[in-house]
């Protein structure tokens, strides 16, 4: 599946800059539209981090698991 298909990337343009013009910005959505792993790469690549992704998941099993997804999505190493 291509990432670019899920539900959050209809909203890229009003989050980025939503992340711009406020220091908080809540995003909401249900399972599996891709807030938690399509988020960071969004605000990566609109230049909103310094190349360094923090994700937090309230497991750490969650974390590890994101963590390495994204990476594989983004061709680095973890």
């Amino acid at each position: 599946m291509d990432p670019r298909s899920l539900p959050i990337y209809r909203y890229e343009d009003e989050i980025v800059r939503a992340v711009r013009d406020h220091r908080v910005v809540v995003i909401e959505g249900p399972t599996g539209s891709g807030k938690t792993t399509q988020l960071p790469k969004i605000l990566l690549h609109a230049g909103l981090s310094s190349g360094i992704i923090g994700v937090t998941q309230p497991r750490r099993i969650a974390a590890v698991s994101v963590a390495w997804r994204l990476a594989e999505e983004m061709g680095v190493e973890l």
